[in-house]
């Protein structure tokens, strides 16, 4: 595995990186794409969670599935919204939008390195995310969001009380500020890929964030990001001022230099 870079923000002082052992302690997620396992990374003097996502196989042989750990069949992601922005070269493009057995191939091991790609930069950005622990041969290893008793929940689950409402909103509001000035755009935001842990609101599942500037479609994904998350807001009695909001992070991502 490729550890992780990034950037001026510190690496978290509860990451062990030295002389460990990483132990798989069970699946936590299951998704369409991927399945997220737990991970105990243990060395002589702490131990610390981490969270591995990985990635189905395209083609996976007989049994294959199940000798990796995943209990689920393979569907991958097929959007061309979220694909617009990968600057393929030309015979890759058109192997990806045929749909070839190359191009299944080929999306399989762009939608981890997208999503790594974008976590990195909304990590270094400040955005309150996964810290992106490195690349692994079939995904990727990232924080853990809860403890040994339980994973956080998701804010759709969360029963939010009026207060914590507001804070969510708050936190949410700086998370897509900071997303915004280093030009990523999630695509795909809602309470359903957000946690609620001890105060604290995490942005998870980024292998659909797009760039704002290469990906035709990254406004108009971003607009839709917000009215997502504004309209269970409301519900929450934390409103959101879709455009005003909306017009202020256009605002970062134009005026960000490069």
């Amino acid at each position: 595995m490729t550890l992780s870079t990034t950037g001026q923000r510190p690496v978290p002082s509860w990451l062990i990186t030295h002389s460990y052992t990483d132990r798989d302690a069970g699946v936590l997620k299951s998704g369409k794409e991927a399945e997220v396992f737990l991970v105990e990374r243990s060395s002589a003097e702490a131990s610390c969670l981490l969270a591995h996502k990985r990635y189905r196989p395209r083609y996976p042989g007989k049994g294959e599935l199940r000798e990796l750990g995943f209990s689920k069949g393979t569907i991958y992601r097929g959007d061309a919204v979220y694909r617009a922005g990968w600057n393929l070269n030309r015979r890759d493009g058109l192997a990806v939008r045929t749909g070839s057995r190359f191009g299944h191939q080929l999306a399989a091991s762009m939608w981890p390195a997208n999503e790594m790609a974008m976590l990195e930069l909304a990590w270094r950005a400040g955005a309150a995310v996964p810290y992106p622990v490195a690349r692994t041969d079939d995904g990727l290893l990232m924080e853990f969001i809860g403890d040994h008793a339980a994973a956080a929940p998701r804010l759709v689950n969360a029963r939010l009380e009026p207060a914590e409402a507001a804070a969510a909103r708050r936190q949410l509001i700086d998370s897509l500020r900071a997303m915004s000035s280093a030009g990523v755009v999630h695509g795909d935001l809602s309470p359903y890929n957000m946690l609620w842990w001890h105060g604290r609101l995490v942005i998870i599942d980024f292998p659909q964030a797009v760039e704002a500037t290469t990906n035709p479609h990254a406004l108009d994904l971003l607009h839709r990001d917000l009215v997502n998350v504004a309209d269970w807001f409301a519900r929450q009695r934390a409103p959101i001022d879709v455009d005003r909001l909306y017009g202020s992070l256009l605002g970062l991502i134009f005026g960000v230099s490069r």
